[in-house]
């Protein structure tokens, strides 16, 4: 039997190595500089499904950001140190928004993780 592990520990190291230019955050945001990146567990059961939030001052900031983040895990999530991925790519396309509470732009969507602790 494998034991479950957090996967979002583990993506925000990965992330944090491939995308130097963004502060990456795991569950909230805390203090942030923008860009700014949130990976956050949101369900999925024998998968994790994650939420990814790209936050900038101007809404193709936050855009390219998140964009570049998904496809850096669809290409190399494989190298996730401490997860077996087996495979990871996008459930949702980008969504562009703004966020309320800091009057920031915001793009985000979810992409599904398998790996074999989930």
């Amino acid at each position: 039997m494998i034991d479950y592990v957090d996967p979002v520990p583990p993506v925000v190291r990965f992330l944090s190595t491939y995308l130097p230019d963004i502060q990456i955050h795991g569950n909230q945001f805390s203090n942030p500089t923008y860009p700014a990146l949130l990976v956050k567990n949101t369900g999925g059961i024998d998968y994790t499904r994650i939420q990814l939030r790209c936050r900038a001052q101007k809404d193709y900031e936050a855009m390219n950001g998140l964009i570049h983040a998904m496809n850096t895990l669809t290409r190399y999530a494989a190298n996730i140190s401490g997860l077996r991925v087996m495979w990871c790519g996008k459930e949702t396309n980008p969504i562009p928004s703004e966020d309320a509470d800091s009057n920031m732009q915001e793009a985000w969507c979810y992409m599904r993780l398998e790996h074999l602790e989930a």
